[in-house]
């Protein structure tokens, strides 16, 4: 029997893994961030800070404060007046200028520029200003004005059940990244390879080839050769990723944009990361099976998207919860939730991310999942063996009610 499962795996593996779908699949997302990539980089670079020019309005304190601080990454310039501001800017020599009427600044653009200046840059300059002014006039001295500047001292401790622990916000939004990015992996996962094992079990019915097949095989070595077949499709997936990502941070590490996303990925709990990986295979391997099962009930290819748009919504339900529990974490129903297979592989990672559950709740879901696995896994090999040569016309989710009453 191990050969033959073997040799059904590998066939189902090498024909999907030479095809120009699963490539276009996998490579699809990659090019798309790439573009994106590209165009951001573009963008970022057309939209430069250092090519704003800003105009300082009759204040030549304001501005050499403001050019000795080096705080704003623009083109400073000085101008004695209003009106030869306006007429500058009217003439898009400016992108803006600022002007102090009393105690209140103002910051004037044109509509015409397409130049965004950091407004929150500006206006925390401003307040350190003001805050010399101030303390200027209340005879301070300059190390009582650096006193007042310096900015408090924080360390962020997580308290759990080992203890103290280093990390905060920095290990809980990199936490959160990846479940995020998991949650949209599962769902394309599942859009995709649900469909790539349904049809190949509806195109092997509906041209008839599986009387063949079974001649020669079990139903059973069909059944678990074509989810093997299928699961080493998404292990290849995962690996082909890592290494991308592992080659595009050593070849470009010293681009922003990947600078910034590795300092946020070295904040991952290494715990949090081996469990969410752990929820994500049982979860996928356990969609697979039941897409399976429905699918050896369907005839033609017509019907497979019909027959595994159900499993896609229920993947959908522990992604759509993680956002909604977010503003309610303590909620009950939420908790329960995060332990139900068949959602806890969508919903466990986001709330472990963000520690509104514990490792323990998480290997809970992972062993509860494993269970409905073996016991789902164990019920549909009879599903399937009975249905892979039924022909039937009713729609197939009679068919399949039909099975669990008989």
């Amino acid at each position: 029997m191990f050969k033959q499962l073997k040799l059904v795996a590998g066939q189902v593996y090498r024909t999907k893994i030479k095809s120009f779908a699963f490539w276009s699949l996998l490579l699809s997302p990659i090019i798309m961030l790439a573009i994106g990539g590209l165009i951001g980089s573009f963008v970022a670079k057309s939209d430069d800070n250092s090519s704003q020019r800003l105009a300082i309005v009759a204040n030549p304190a304001l501005f050499q404060t403001i050019e000795t601080s080096k705080r704003l990454d623009v083109k400073l310039s000085e101008l004695a007046d209003t009106t030869a501001a306006k007429q500058k800017l009217k003439a898009e020599q400016i992108d803006g200028y600022l002007v102090k009427t009393d105690d209140h600044y103002t910051l004037v653009t044109s509509v015409k520029s397409t130049v965004k200046f950091d407004e929150t840059a500006i206006k925390s300059l401003l307040s350190q200003v003001e805050l010399t002014i101030k303390a200027t006039k209340l005879n301070l001295s300059a190390q009582d004005i650096a006193d007042l500047q310096t900015p408090v001292d924080l360390s962020v401790q997580t308290q759990g059940a080992k203890g103290k622990t280093d990390g905060g916000d920095s290990k809980n939004s990199a936490n959160f990244v990846i479940s995020m990015c998991i949650g949209v992996f599962v769902f394309l996962v599942l859009t995709t390879y649900t469909g790539i094992i349904a049809q190949e079990i509806a195109n092997e019915k509906s041209s008839r080839i599986m009387e063949t097949l079974l001649a020669a095989t079990s139903a059973k070595v069909q059944y678990y050769g074509k989810i093997i077949g299928v699961s080493l499709l998404v292990v290849t997936h995962l690996l082909v990723y890592l290494v991308l990502g592992i080659a595009v941070t050593v070849i470009f590490g010293k681009n922003p944009l990947i600078k910034g996303l590795t300092t946020i990925l070295s904040g991952v709990d290494p715990t949090y990361l081996m469990i969410t990986v752990l929820l994500l295979m049982v979860g996928i391997l356990s969609y697979l099976v039941l897409t399976a099962i429905i699918a050896s009930i369907v005839n033609d290819q017509s019907q497979v998207q019909q027959a595994i748009q159900p499993i896609v919504y229920l993947s959908m339900i522990g992604y759509i919860a993680s956002f909604i529990s977010s503003s309610v974490p303590s909620n009950l129903f939420f908790k329960v939730l995060a332990l139900v297979p068949f959602v806890s592989p969508t919903l466990m990672p986001s709330r472990l991310a963000i520690e509104y559950a514990s490792p323990t709740d998480a290997i809970i879901a992972i062993v509860l999942q494993v269970l409905a696995l073996v016991l789902v896994a164990k019920f549909g090999q009879a599903i399937y063996a009975k249905n892979v040569l039924s022909y039937s016309d009713e729609k197939v989710f009679k068919q399949l009610l039909q099975n669990f009453k008989k």
